[in-house]
C-alpha cells in the first residue's frame, strides 16, 4: 500500500512559504539549494587560489605543461570542478530567478 504524503507536504509548504503556490515553493527550494552549492564552489575556488597564489587558468597551464605530483593533480581536478560548478550554479540561479520573476543579479 502506497502512502500519499502530499497533504503533509502541502501543509508544510504553506506554513513555511505563506502565499506561494506549490510550484513557487519548489522553485524557491531549488534556488536555495543552488545558492548553497554556489557558496560551496566559491569557497573551494578561493581556497585553491590562496593555496597556490594564482588563478585557475595560470595553475591549469602549469599543470598541463608538467608532470605534477598526485596531490597537486587532484587539486587541479577539484579546482576545475569548483570553477565549473560556479558557472553551472550561476546559470541555474539566474534561470530560477527568471522563472520566479525575481531576476536579480548577485
Amino acid at each position: 500500500m502506497q502512502v500519499n504524503h502530499m497533504p503533509i507536504l502541502e501543509t508544510s509548504a504553506h506554513r513555511l512559504f505563506p502565499g506561494l503556490s506549490l510550484d513557487q515553493v519548489f522553485a524557491q527550494l531549488l534556488l536555495e539549494r543552488a545558492q548553497r552549492n554556489l557558496i560551496k564552489y566559491q569557497t573551494m575556488e578561493r581556497e585553491f587560489r590562496v593555496k597556490y597564489q594564482q588563478d585557475f587558468m595560470t595553475f591549469r597551464r602549469t599543470i598541463l605543461e608538467s608532470d605534477p605530483a598526485f596531490d597537486v593533480e587532484q587539486d587541479y581536478f577539484d579546482w576545475e570542478l569548483a570553477v565549473t560548478g560556479i558557472d553551472d550554479m550561476t546559470q541555474e540561479i539566474q534561470q530560477l530567478r527568471t522563472l520566479m520573476g525575481t531576476d536579480e543579479r548577485q
